[in-house]
Formats: structure tokens, C-alpha cells, sequence
């Protein structure tokens, strides 16, 4: 980052214009425009440079001026920011250039039906940029041409496509290389080693500059990312809620300073009359700062140029409220004790979806546990349980993890296929205790928790919605749970009658949840399961282990309802617990909202000191001193009421 600034309050701006539009910034005015935002308490805003439809908003000798343009939008705008003590970051969208695809087919991926445009889709990315062909040094000069001629402090370019490309320029290339141009696997690594080589020019051009600003390239992973990291997510522009909570805890493993980027739009980008409640807005903001992040809100400008005034009127008091809490959560580092490990996330652009990370995330957060979420490259000697969500082929490299976590007393929870080597042949580690018999023959099956493991479950089969493995306990193993079978699988045909009626038949012999040593393991996708499902007792059954395994966890809490948020951060010798209690619900078929703040009350938080000693416990920024007292390792108090969101300061 520049210096050592790192924004908690940013706007990131559109301005994607149809050619069609003719009074673009007619009505703009540099200092209005600074004011409006300095008034809106944000301190870093992104600006468009080219937008989306290839267009420029300065007077650029290299690229495509806007046929509308009436003045020079980015060079007043970097002015005024900087004048009102704003951080100016130029947006260059990547991989969509309409302008330029209308002039230079030949600068378009060609996909392998070869189509350049892909007309069935439509929308944004019915033609893509190839960063393979002359796009690539033309997008380069464009950049440069900005770093040239204007003071910027970040440059963001958006849209990295990794689709496959079928053009001669890749196709030879890559026959030279030795690939296989028939195989798609192949195809692909090569669109990476073209997208590597152009973010190493970006960076090498603002090296050779000796500047010191932000870059940042949207669409790639997370983990690649040179300065810092944007985690865009805008719940209702097709992200849902579920993203966030799991992104926001795989960024912060990676050692760079992240803000989470959300929409004051009602639906997605470009919904210029759509604006979100307040509380809605809120939410996501303080679900970042929950969790060691900051806070970054989308927007998109009018084509004329003037800020909707009720538009930054919300984003002010929403920042008005997070403000308020930076003495205590500016340089906060959350803590977590517990791992997701998934290592497919590295990979994917922006950290990708998986549910089981997400049925994983959705279930720690409900159980009130703190955890991150991580690929597995880097060092888990930190935390207390991993947990393998359902997929999680073990390598050598994660093996000798698991062993030595292990070995430490820590605790290991897995599902279905997790815990399997490359293979698929058998259990990776000896300290399993289990045989592997291959897929689970059953569907459905059913699982009865044995005593000891049945707290809060139904004493009844409970469904198993979803086939995992079949296994059997070995000696010094210990079942929790059995599994049942159903008289017959589901959908089977006899020519007389389709099985839709399938009740459990008798006990299979075989466990649906083992225990060995400090290892657990579920025959069955549990976290995909509860994504998919949302079976309660699925969760309990995850809490009776983590209560097994975690008898002591980093904070106990009672009074907060399942949907309820609590996580901690620390800043110096003071830990702060976040409490957050709204809850997004489904209005219509599709649309998740958030518009009032739930009221709890008499919230029972008992915090584990780890050694520091506190001197007094608090709610912030209100600063209401609250009575505690000290009952073994636990610092307990009481919160008298949390509407919506409250932070409790345990102060050592």
C-alpha cells in the first residue's frame, strides 16, 4: 500500500457508458465531487480511467475517448481528492474492451467453437480480451499513459478472464510449448501463464516508475494479489450471503491488509435507482470490521457527472457508525483457533464457491466457534482443530501437517471423502483407525447418534440426504454415530413401481461418525450437506465433537440466536468480541434482504483470558463500563441488550 495508509473507508466507483450516452459530464464539478465524498467520511476512492465498454474519460492520445465526453473527468477528480486528503486509485477494465473488440476481432478470445462472440449469452462477457494478442501492450500503454500523465495512488484493472483461448496467437504458441491444444486442462494453464506474465509487466512498469501505489487485479485469487486485497461481494448482486463470511476468513490468512467491497445497489452493478436500507448497508460493513477488515461500498455515477446526493448521504451515516469504532478496530487482527482447510480455494478467481467451505463457515459461525478459513500452504501450528470439509484429498505435504498437528494434541475433523490420499485407494493417515470400502452404497441412509454424541439430536434415524464413503472402525476406534440402511435406494425402477418411499431398515454394521484418538471423521458430506440442507441435528452433531474436542473454546456465549455473528478480534493487549444479530431474510423467490437490526438482550460472553489480564470490560464506542468477573481461565459479563451489532472491550 502507499506508505503506510491503508483505507477503512472507500467508494468504488463505475462508469461503464453506452456510446449512445452524449452529455457525459455535463454537469461535473471537480470540488463538488471531492466535497460529496470528504462529507461522506470515505478517504480512498476507485476512478475510472477505461471503463467496460473500452471507453476513456481523459484525454487520451492512446486509447478511445468517449463520443460524448464534454471534459476531463479523471485529472480533476485525482485533483480535488487530493486537495480534500482522498486517495485516487484509476480502474482499466481488463478483460472487456467493446470499443476495441469492434475494431480488432483478432484481440478477442476465440472460444472453441470458434466464436468470437458468444451471442447465445450476451451480457458483459459475450466477447473477451485476450491479454495473448496486441490487447495486451495496448492495455499496458493505457496504464502507462495514466501513471504518465496523472498522480494516481492505485491502479485497479477488473475482469481477468481465465476462459480458454482458441486463437492462432495462443494455438501456436502453445504447439511451440509443447501443450496439447485438444486438451482443455492444457488450454487453461496456458490463459494462466499469459494472465501471470501481464500482471509481472503491470508490476514491473510501476517498478520502473519507482512508485509506491496500490494494484490490484480483480477476478484472480486472493493469494496473489501484490498489495493488498478487495473482496467484492455484493450479497444481493448475485453473491449471496454465504460468500463473505468464508472469503473474509481465507483473506485475512494471507498476510496483506484486505477491505470487503459492497454495493449500495438494490440488485448488482448498475442499478442506478437501486439503493439498500441502512441497516443492510451497515451489516456488511461491520461483518468486514468483525473480522479485521475494512470497508469499501460500489457505486456508479450518473453519466453526467454529479454524485447522487441520497446515495452518499447512506454511505456517510454507515461510515459515520464505523468510524466511530476505529479506535478499537483499526489494526485489529482477528483470532481463531479453529482451520478450515480447503486447498482448491487458491486457485480460483476471487477465492471461488465451494459449499462445503460454505456449509462449513455457516455451521462454525452458528455454533459460535472462531476459525479461519485456509488453502493449507501455510503454518497451522496456531490452531487447536482443522477441519477437512467433505473433499480434501490429503498430499504428502498436507499429510506431514496433519501428523504433526496431531502429534501436538490438536484435534482433526473430517468428512467423506477428505482424508483420502491422491488415490482414492485409502485413508492417507494410520491415525484414522478406519478401513476405507469405497462410495457409500446407500441413498438415502440415516445416522443414529450413540450416547455421548447425541446432545441436542433427535433420538431417531436422522437423514442423510447425500452419499459419502463407506468405512469400517478399526481396533481403538470408538463410533458416535451408526449408520442406518434404507430398504432400498432411492429411484430404483422394476418395471412395476419407482422407490420414492424409502424408510430406514435396520443398522448397516458400518459407522456414519468414528473417533480415533483426537481424529473425527464423517462418513458423509456433513458441511455440503448443511449448505444444501440445512439439517439442524447435522450441526449439532459437528458441535458434540468440536465439545470433545474443544472442551474450552476461545469464547462461550448464550442469549444469541443461531444466526447470530460472534468473533474476536485483538488490538495490542485488549481483545474486542463482535456481536452481530441481523439476519438476511428471503423476500420473493430470489431477493435476501436486510432491513431492521434484531434486539437481543441479558447476552451472556465468557471470553478465555489466554494469560492477559483484564483490567476492565466495556461497550464500545459507548464506553459503558460493564461488571465481570473471573471464573478459571473465563473473563464473564453480561450485555444487557445488542441491537444489531455491539462490541464488548475486554481491556487488559
Amino acid at each position: 500500500m502507499v506508505g503506510a495508509f491503508f483505507p477503512k473507508r472507500a467508494v468504488h466507483l463505475d462508469f461503464h457508458t453506452m456510446p449512445g450516452v452524449y452529455d457525459v459530464g455535463r454537469d461535473f464539478d471537480p470540488d463538488e465531487f471531492a466535497r460529496t465524498l470528504r462529507d461522506a467520511n470515505v478517504e480512498y476512492i476507485t476512478v475510472f480511467a477505461k471503463c467496460n465498454l473500452g471507453f476513456a474519460y481523459y484525454p487520451t492520445r492512446v486509447g478511445i475517448v468517449h463520443p460524448g465526453l464534454k471534459v476531463d473527468l479523471l485529472g480533476p477528480m485525482v485533483s480535488a481528492c487530493h486537495q480534500h486528503d482522498i486517495r485516487v486509485a484509476a480502474y482499466f477494465n481488463t478483460g472487456l474492451d467493446h470499443e476495441q473488440a469492434l475494431r480488432h476481432r483478432e484481440w478477442c478470445k476465440l472460444n472453441a467453437d470458434g466464436q468470437v462472440y458468444e451471442m447465445q449469452t450476451m451480457g458483459h462477457f459475450f466477447r473477451k480480451m485476450c491479454l495473448n494478442t496486441g490487447w495486451g501492450p495496448y492495455l499496458l500503454s493505457m496504464v502507462q499513459e495514466v501513471l504518465d500523465r496523472y498522480p494516481v495512488d492505485g491502479i485497479f484493472l477488473d475482469c481477468f478472464t481465465l476462459t480458454p483461448c482458441y486463437g492462432m496467437e495462443c494455438v501456436d504458441r502453445m504447439r511451440e510449448l509443447g501443450l496439447d491444444v485438444a486438451d482443455e486442462e492444457q488450454v487453461r494453464e496456458y490463459c494462466w501463464r499469459v494472465t501471470q506474465k501481464f500482471t509481472q509487466d503491470v508490476r514491473s512498469l510501476v517498478q520502473k516508475k519507482g512508485l509506491d501505489i496500490n494494484i490490484y487485479y480483480n477476478g484472480l485469487p486472493y493469494h496473489m494479489q501484490p498489495t493488498h486485497i478487495e473482496l467484492e461481494v455484493l450479497p444481493t448482486g448475485g453473491w449471496g450471503y454465504d460468500y463473505l463470511p468464508w472469503a473474509l476468513r481465507y483473506a485475512r490468512t494471507l498476510g496483506k491488509p484486505y477491505f470487503t467491497m459492497t454495493g449500495r445497489f438494490h440488485v448488482g452493478w448498475g442499478d442506478f435507482g437501486g439503493i439498500r436500507p441502512y441497516h443492510a448497508l451497515l451489516y456488511d460493513c461491520l461483518n468486514s470490521i468483525s473480522n479485521g477488515g475494512t470497508c469499501s461500498v460500489g457505486d456508479h455515477m450518473h453519466p453526467r457527472g454529479k454524485l447522487e446526493p441520497e446515495v452518499y448521504k447512506l454511505i456517510g451515516q454507515v461510515y459515520s457508525r464505523t468510524r466511530e469504532l476505529e479506535p478499537w478496530t483499526e489494526g485489529a487482527k482477528s483470532v481463531a483457533e479453529i482451520a478450515v482447510v480447503e486447498p482448491c480455494i487458491s486457485q480460483h478467481p476471487q477465492g471461488g464457491f465451494r459449499s462445503n467451505v460454505a456449509g462449513a463457515t455457516r455451521m462454525l459461525i452458528e455454533l459460535k466457534h472462531q476459525f479461519d478459513v485456509c488453502d493449507g500452504e501455510g503454518d497451522l501450528s496456531g490452531y487447536r482443530a482443522l477441519i477437512l470439509p467433505d473433499d480434501v484429498l490429503v498430499t504428502d505435504a498436507l499429510k506431514r501437517k496433519l501428523q504433526d498437528h496431531l502429534a501436538r494434541g490438536g484435534a482433526v475433523i473430517s468428512s467423506a471423502f477428505s482424508g483420502l490420499n491422491p488415490e482414492k485407494s485409502a485413508f492417507a493417515l494410520a491415525e484414522y483407525g478406519v478401513a476405507y470400502e469405497g462410495p457409500e452404497p446407500y441413498d438415502p441412509s440415516f445416522f443414529v447418534a450413540e450416547v455421548g454424541a447425541d446432545r441436542d439430536i433427535p433420538r431417531m434415524p436422522i437423514t442423510i440426504y447425500t452419499p459419502g464413503v463407506a468405512m469400517r472402525a478399526q481396533e481403538g476406534s470408538t463410533v458416535l454415530a451408526r449408520l442406518y440402511k434404507p430398504y432400498f435406494n432411492k429411484g430404483c425402477w422394476d418395471w412395476r413401481h419407482e422407490n420414492m418411499y424409502m424408510p430406514p431398515e435396520m443398522d448397516s454394521g458400518r459407522p456414519a461418525l468414528m473417533r480415533h484418538g483426537n481424529l473425527f471423521h464423517f462418513s458423509f458430506p456433513i458441511f455440503r450437506g448443511y449448505f444444501e440442507h440445512a439439517v439442524v441435528a447435522y450441526r449439532a452433531l459437528l458441535g458434540n465433537c468440536l465439545q470433545s474436542a474443544l472442551p474450552e473454546p476461545l469464547v462461550k456465549v448464550r442469549n444469541v440466536p443461531s444466526f447470530g455473528q460472534v468473533t474476536v478480534t485483538q488490538r495490542g493487549a485488549s481483545r474486542m468480541v463482535h456481536v452481530l444479530t441481523y439476519v438476511p431474510e428471503l423476500r420473493g423467490q430470489k431477493l435476501q434482504l436486510v432491513e431492521e437490526p434484531i434486539t437481543v438482550e441479558e447476552v451472556e460472553l465468557a471470553l478465555r483470558s489466554d494469560g492477559l489480564k483484564v483490567q476492565g470490560v466495556y461497550l464500545a464506542p459507548e464506553r459503558e463500563a460493564l461488571a465481570f468477573r473471573v471464573e478459571g481461565d473465563y473473563v464473564r459479563v453480561t450485555v444487557p441488550k445488542v441491537r444489531g451489532y455491539q462490541m464488548v472491550v475486554f481491556e487488559s
